[in-house]
């Protein structure tokens, strides 16, 4: 474990975000992970309703990294083609994706995300074999892990 992550990590559980287990992870590609941290995505488009709400952590699928959190604060759908092509919660070129290939899912919902905020630096963490869209993230303490001071782009962060 890198070092600085020492301090971060810890047993303590957020109230909402955690629970002995730990806070949760949402699997995202970029540059969806990264647009949703930066606030210029709001939906997290996906093809099974979450009782989930609260904080969770975005990690980047692939870098074995959670790169800041989010609040999941509701589920909509079943969703229409229509309400993807005309959502301004999603960037104008995810919307014109969906206008060319139809839904993604057969059932489609949208994540509401609020509050975006980019860690200072990309947390590691260990992912369970088989985990394709949440994980536990047992040892990660959300009240202590360090924020970054403002707004980033994916550009400015420093992976370490």
């Amino acid at each position: 474990m890198m070092e600085s992550a020492k301090h971060i990590l810890s047993s303590d559980s957020d109230e909402h975000a955690n629970s002995e287990f730990g806070p949760r992870g949402l699997l995202v590609r970029d540059p969806y992970a990264t647009q949703l941290l930066n606030g210029e995505k709001i939906w997290e488009i996906r093809g099974k309703a979450t009782q989930i709400r609260g904080t969770v952590a975005i990690i980047k699928s692939g870098t074995g990294r959670a790169f800041g959190t989010v609040r999941l604060v509701r589920v909509l759908g079943p969703l229409a083609l229509d309400d993807l092509v005309l959502a301004h919660e999603l960037p104008g070129d995810e919307r014109e994706q969906f206008k060319r290939a139809g839904l993604p899912y057969a059932k489609t919902y949208a994540y509401v995300l609020s509050d975006p905020r980019w860690f200072e630096r990309p947390v590691h963490y260990h992912h369970p074999s088989g985990a394709v869209t949440w994980v536990r993230l047992p040892e990660l303490n959300l009240k202590t892990v360090p924020y970054a001071s403002a707004r980033r782009r994916e550009s400015q962060l420093q992976l370490v």
